[in-house]
C-alpha cells in the first residue's frame, strides 16, 4: 500500500527539484560546491533561498521551519538491502552520498511518486543502477 504523502513533502520535493534546476549538476559529500553543484539537501535549500552563486561552504540553516516533514519522523531506506532507518533529512544525504540516486529521483521519493523506482536495464526487467 503506497504511503501517505504530507502537503509539506509535496513541497519539499518541488524545493529540491527548483535546486536543481539552479545548480545542474549533483554534488556528493557536501551541500554546495562552487557555482554549478548541490546534494539533494542543498538542491531544497536552494530551492526556498536565494543563495550566491558560489555556495560553497553555506550550511542550510532554517530549512526545517519550511518541511517539518525533515525531522518528525524516522524512515527505512527505500535502497533494496539497506538495513538503515533515518529521519528524512538524514536520509535525503544518505541517498544522495550512499546510494548516489540523482536528486530528481530522491524528490519523486519524497512526494511518494512511482520515478523512486531504479531505472530498469533495457530488454531484462532487472534493476539497473541506482543512479
Amino acid at each position: 500500500m503506497p504511503r501517505q504523502v504530507r502537503a509539506d513533502e509535496h513541497e519539499l520535493a518541488e524545493a529540491i527539484r527548483a535546486g536543481a534546476r539552479r545548480r545542474r549538476e549533483q554534488a556528493f559529500g557536501t551541500y554546495f560546491e562552487g557555482r554549478t553543484r548541490s546534494d539533494a539537501f542543498g538542491s531544497a535549500y536552494e530551492g526556498i533561498y536565494r543563495l550566491p552563486a558560489d555556495a560553497t561552504g553555506i550550511r542550510p540553516k532554517g530549512i526545517y521551519k519550511f518541511f517539518a516533514c525533515l525531522d518528525d519522523s524516522v524512515r527505512r531506506c527505500p535502497e533494496k538491502g539497506c538495513p538503515k532507518h533515518l529521519l528524512l533529512d538524514s536520509l535525503l544525504i544518505h541517498l544522495n552520498d550512499d546510494h548516489q540516486w540523482t536528486r530528481e529521483r530522491i524528490a519523486a521519493y519524497v512526494a511518494g511518486e512511482p520515478a523512486a523506482a531504479p531505472p530498469e536495464s533495457p530488454g531484462t526487467g532487472s534493476p539497473g543502477p541506482t543512479q
